[in-house]
């Protein structure tokens, strides 16, 4: 990681401390490290801050008279802020339950004021190990995005409009012939299944793309579900669709994009997992004051617990009919939910179904989408 980019905000309301720490940690990076470090007297300042510049560390103090530091974390959580920045909450009070209640609220680390300066070193470059493992695993996402992005345009645009229209005339030359015939039919399979690759690969390059924040709107998920569960119904006609939703639930702010394929994914999985038909349920609830949940509930094969830590990994598929994926599908969802700030947890038992529970961050727009 280069110089400029380590960044440390002390967030503390007590000067003494505040200016102790600051003076230690300026006088340790002029020697050895080269460190900017900075500090903010109160949870408010630190969130304009936090607001305006991009900080590595933040040493943020519990115990604050203006705004305490687990208040500070739940506004940066809320903000979208909290992914990016590697939080050590500092108290003088070190007891279990500040560690539990600080790491539950998204904190990374946890030291007592009453340990030496010295000692928190170690912990600051933890931080910075941190944003560089972030900065790489960026890096990583977007030459995939590009890759996907190209790969798909490809063989989805120019190289499936010219092996289509080959086939079609190879079809007309061979249309005596049954063998030519079922030749054929295999190779219009193999297209078909080209094209689908092609289409995931895009959704990928969607879902990888940053750029798609600045297309966020206000989103009606009751009017988005429905229309995926009426689709679905097309496909599926013996599966029974059960809706239980809470109407009284506000829109989420985000990309139509990547929500509507996020969920049309998990319930091509549903209805992949139901081929001899069964229930699928869809609830949607609120939970507490920040999370809206949605589940989508299936009554299929179920997955193994081999694979339960897979699913969601690229190039993964396994299905009991033998049918081979892209296994891209189940990826995209997880990553179009992650970044609304949502989490996405699966539940399952063999021969019994599958539950894919998804959390977004309730919003604050009027519900006036669509």
């Amino acid at each position: 990681m280069s110089a400029e980019r380590r960044t440390i905000l002390v967030v503390d309301d007590e000067p003494l401390f505040r200016e102790e720490a600051v003076a230690f940690l300026r006088g340790f990076a002029s020697a050895v490290r080269g460190w900017t470090v900075e500090a903010a007297s109160g949870g408010t300042e630190a969130l304009a801050r936090l607001e305006e510049r991009r900080y590595d560390v933040v040493l943020l103090d519990i115990n604050m008279p203006d705004m305490d530091g687990m208040e500070l974390l739940r506004l940066l959580d809320q903000k979208h802020l909290l992914d990016s920045i590697y939080v050590i909450m500092l108290s003088a009070y070190g007891v279990y339950e500040n560690v539990v209640e600080a790491m539950r609220g998204g904190a990374k680390d946890f030291v007592n004021k009453s340990e030496p300066l010295d000692q928190w070193i170690v912990r600051i470059e933890r931080g910075f190990e941190w944003q560089e493992l972030r900065r790489r695993k960026r890096q990583a996402e977007e030459e995939l995005r590009l890759l996907a992005r190209e790969v798909g345009h490809d063989m989805g645009g120019t190289t499936y409009f010219v092996l289509t229209q080959r086939v079609q005339a190879l079809a007309e030359l061979v249309k005596e012939s049954e063998e030519g015939q079922r030749s054929i039919e295999v190779i219009r399979q193999i297209l078909a299944r080209i094209k689908r690759l092609a289409d995931d690969l895009g959704h990928v390059a969607v879902a990888l793309d940053s750029s798609e924040l600045w297309r966020w709107e206000a989103i009606d998920l009751h009017r988005l579900l429905g229309r995926l569960a009426q689709e679905f119904s097309y496909g599926h006609p013996a599966v029974t669709i059960v809706r239980q939703c809470d109407e009284t639930i506000p829109p989420v702010r985000g990309s139509r994009a990547q929500l509507e394929r996020a969920f049309h994914n998990l319930l091509v999985n549903a209805g992949r997992a139901m081929a001899d038909g069964g229930t699928l349920t869809l609830r949607m609830r609120r939970e507490g004051d920040d999370w809206i949940v949605v589940d989508v509930e299936d009554t299929g094969v179920g997955i193994p617990p081999r694979a339960m830590g897979k699913i969601f990994s690229i190039g993964f598929s396994d299905w009991p009919d033998g049918q081979k994926g892209s296994g891209l599908g189940l990826y995209v969802a997880r990553k179009n939910i992650e970044n609304h700030g949502g989490r996405v947890e699966v539940r399952s038992s063999v021969g019994e179904g599958t539950t894919v529970t998804v959390r977004l961050p309730v919003s604050e727009l009027p519900q006036d989408s669509e």
